[in-house]
């Protein structure tokens, strides 16, 4: 999964945009897009990497519904989708 530099333009906050990178990571590392492989690698508290997921995909940037569970697939979006 390519990252999309469009990310830096979309102005999220600071740790949506590490989220989004994270999870591109994680892709391409061919690992599953989730939380639970996510939290492994963030520095940061858990309820702001929740935090951060809301926000990608109240911006349409990842694919998802909340609640989130741990396991749950957040697949990035293609920039055209994102709000």
């Amino acid at each position: 999964m390519n990252m999309d530099r469009a990310i830096f333009d979309l102005k999220a906050s600071v740790e949506a945009t590490s989220l989004y990178i994270l999870l591109c990571a994680l892709m391409d590392a061919g690992l599953a897009p989730t939380l639970e492989n996510a939290l492994q690698r963030w520095t940061g508290t858990e309820q702001a990497l929740n935090t951060a997921a809301r926000e990608l995909i109240e911006r349409c940037v990842l694919s998802g519904v909340s609640p989130i569970s741990k396991d749950t697939h957040l697949h990035p979006n293609t920039r055209d989708k994102w709000c």
